[in-house]
């Protein structure tokens, strides 16, 4: 985030005694790669926000840019293996085109959710959810 002089901006709205049923491994695994993408593609100095809610059965996350958006041909596809939005930025960005497919395993292995929405020019928002654990 330093490097792109990032302002990445938390909102935590959570309970600090609620806790979710997941591999912890995984998850911050899941946060890294769209932390990382929403820095990368997005101009310098912009904000990119991670905003943890709760709700009833749910805590979910939030990770939203203000970067180049995903065009709307391209949001059902972008969790395929090795796809890639924009080929030659994506040569420039690095990666090898598998991290969404990732995310979208991981989340799918905990039987949850994740959605992505996009505007081009404007950004885009992933959405996830974890199952809170609820002691016997």
């Amino acid at each position: 985030a330093s490097k792109r002089a990032a302002k990445l901006v938390v909102e935590d709205q959570v309970d600090p005694d609620t806790q979710v049923m997941c591999d912890p491994a995984r998850i911050e695994q899941v946060l890294d790669n769209l932390l990382v993408n929403a820095i990368k593609y997005s101009d310098e100095g912009k904000e990119v926000l991670l905003r943890c809610e709760e709700f009833d059965e749910k805590v979910q996350i939030t990770v939203r840019d203000q970067g180049f958006g995903i065009p709307e041909k391209d949001l059902g596809r972008i969790f395929e293996r090795f796809y890639r939005v924009d080929k030659a930025r994506s040569r420039e960005a690095g990666g090898s085109g598998l991290g969404l497919s990732i995310v979208k395993h991981i989340i799918d292995r905990h039987n949850e959710t994740i959605t992505v929405k996009s505007e081009e020019g404007v950004g885009t928002e992933f959405k996830f959810t974890l199952s809170k654990y609820k002691a016997n």
